[in-house]
């Protein structure tokens, strides 16, 4: 979603190279905001705050656009041909927070956001398959290791505790659930940017995704309300600091970043949610947990490299 007053690749901003840390930072506390608001009195339950996250987001992006004079709304010459960039990018965005806070029931939020972060193997391979971009030996090799460390990953859950009554296995699956569903948003945001700006995009996603998680947040079980100020403040800081600052910043920092720089530099929320989820949410790390996040790790720094290397991204 790079911006159309993108500077060249070769000039790098600190300020916009610090929007991109900050944001990745943001979006790191997603997962343990999502915990804590299915925790203790008046909680809610996951797919209930999935649905929060996109309403308070798509709100709290709406003010942020507005206040930079982004016009968010249509005109109807922007729907000739078609609507489906207003709601496919939303309906694939609220498929892969339906299955990411799944995923928090049964498995950790390191393997979860670890997994999940895997998308950019799939967009590539898509890329590869669907428009025949060059697959680079870089990007070959960085994936095959990423796959090994996915691989390493799932095992660990065969030796962990679930993080409640759930089976550890199937939240690393529907984690690479999360990781199909978002490289599908990804691709979509690629293909109807070419027509229409990133905040417009970013602002529909999140409201068209809320529109679509509300009926299976209302109909379950769970408490759609919060309870307490202190539920409301998890969800607050999800949709508000996670969601709306986290993508904000980052849609910021790529208008002075390299792609291939900032896609590097992102690693890094992934690794500040596993340690955040030690820290706050008590969910030890394993040592085979670890050995797989480090491969995963690395074999993705390898892949963003190869595949920036083929020229097409």
């Amino acid at each position: 979603m790079s911006q159309d007053t993108a500077k060249p690749a070769h000039h790098v901003s600190i300020r916009h190279l610090l929007g991109v840390v900050a944001g990745a930072l943001c979006i790191a506390f997603a997962p343990i905001f999502a915990v804590l608001s299915r925790r203790g009195e008046g909680a809610v339950g996951m797919w209930d705050s999935a649905f929060w996250r996109v309403f308070i987001g798509a709100i709290a992006l709406g003010i942020l656009f507005g206040l930079q004079r982004q016009r968010l709304i249509p005109r109807r010459e922007e729907f000739q041909g078609g609507y489906t960039w207003l709601w496919l990018p939303g309906v694939v965005f609220a498929g892969d927070f339906w299955a990411w806070h799944w995923s928090f029931e049964h498995t950790s939020v390191a393997n979860s956001t670890l997994l999940a972060n895997t998308a950019i193997l799939w967009v590539t391979l898509f890329a590869w398959i669907v428009w025949k971009e060059r697959l680079t030996k870089v990007f070959t090799a960085g994936a095959m290791a990423a796959f090994a460390g996915m691989i390493i990953l799932m095992l660990s859950s065969t030796t962990r505790e679930p993080p409640a009554a759930g089976n550890p296995v199937v939240g690393d699956f529907l984690a690479l659930l999360t990781a199909g569903f978002y490289a599908a948003y990804q691709l979509s945001m690629k293909f109807f940017r070419r027509q229409h700006s990133a905040p417009r995009l970013m602002f529909w996603a999140s409201a068209v995704g809320a529109f679509v998680l509300f009926p299976l947040a209302y109909f379950h079980g769970d408490p759609l309300v919060p309870g307490s100020a202190m539920v409301w403040g998890a969800l607050i800081g999800l949709g508000v600091l996670s969601h709306a600052c986290g993508q904000g910043l980052i849609a910021y920092g790529l208008g002075g970043v390299p792609a291939s720089l900032a896609s590097v530099t992102l690693l890094v929320q992934p690794v500040a949610t596993a340690f955040l989820g030690v820290w706050i949410l008590g969910q030890p790390l394993v040592p085979l947990q670890i050995a797989g996040a480090v491969i995963v790790v690395t074999g993705l720094f390898f892949a963003i490299r190869g595949q920036v290397g083929a020229g097409r991204r």
